[in-house]
């Protein structure tokens, strides 16, 4: 069975401002395509034999993804089902910004409860769409499988692979431009690499 590497996309100007970003669709900022032509060098080097490189439709992970796709001489393929979770109304508002819009949401949220807010997406409908996208992927590879999608719903697959709650603390914030691998054993997955990105 293939290893499973899980990437998140580069900067975004969203990011810097700290911007929900969801659903929408921000590009890279020039921190971020610096990013990802890094990481998509080291990436290159350690994966080994075929490799099937599967992205976000939105343009900050295809964008991550293409130099990757380059560099291991592959054609990036997209699936719908890896976009960021929706944050319904909260997009493109600042923390201070959501706090002032809905200050009791925002709070719970802050304490690692999920908002009920008009257009949000949940854990568990995001886990069962990733998750559904890599067992599909995992079928067809042939070798390392790699995904390139957002924060949390790349953290949301980490978490269901390893049989772990959706609110568990035990997988930790993905960064951008960083990547995450994950090995199968007999008994499920294993993460065996966090938050790996390109020095420098």
């Amino acid at each position: 069975m293939s290893r499973l590497i899980v990437v998140r996309h580069g900067e975004t100007q969203w990011n810097v401002e700290r911007r929900i970003q969801g659903s929408s669709d921000i590009p890279l900022n020039d921190t971020g395509l610096a990013q990802v032509a890094a990481a998509g060098a080291v990436l290159a080097g350690e994966v080994h034999g075929p490799v099937t490189v599967v992205a976000s439709p939105l343009q900050r992970a295809f964008e991550t993804a293409r130099p990757l796709g380059a560099a291991l001489g592959v054609e990036v393929q997209t699936d719908d089902r890896l976009v960021e979770r929706s944050y319904g109304v909260w997009e493109g508002l600042t923390p201070d910004q959501r706090r002032a819009a809905h200050p009791a949401q925002h709070e719970a949220w802050s304490r690692g409860h999920e908002p009920a807010l008009e257009g949000y997406e949940t854990h568990d409908q995001v886990a069962t769409r990733v998750r559904a996208a890599a067992d599909e992927w995992l079928t067809r590879a042939e070798g390392d499988l790699i995904f390139v999608t957002h924060g949390s719903s790349g953290r949301m697959l980490i978490l269901s692979l390893l049989g772990l709650p959706q609110d568990s603390p035990l997988v930790g914030y993905l960064g951008n431009a960083t990547w995450s691998v994950l090995a199968p054993h007999h008994r499920g997955w294993s993460l065996i690499e966090h938050n790996a990105r390109a020095r420098g």
